[in-house]
């Protein structure tokens, strides 16, 4: 029914990576604000890809 109507399931696979990215990149931002600007901005950068990942992946 969900193929007639136009509904396609989406990946559960993206979506696991995204919030894992999401997780590890939080990690790394309260673990390392404190010592390390580039890390900081990876754990950020891991966040939003995480983030567009899961929402739209």
């Amino acid at each position: 029914m969900g193929r007639l109507c136009g509904y396609r399931q989406k990946n559960s696979g993206s979506k696991v990576v995204g919030i894992a990215l999401m997780i590890i990149g939080l990690l790394m931002f309260l673990i390392f604000v404190p010592r390390w600007v580039w890390t900081s901005a990876l754990g950020i950068v891991l966040i939003s890809v995480g983030f567009l990942l899961w929402r739209f992946g």
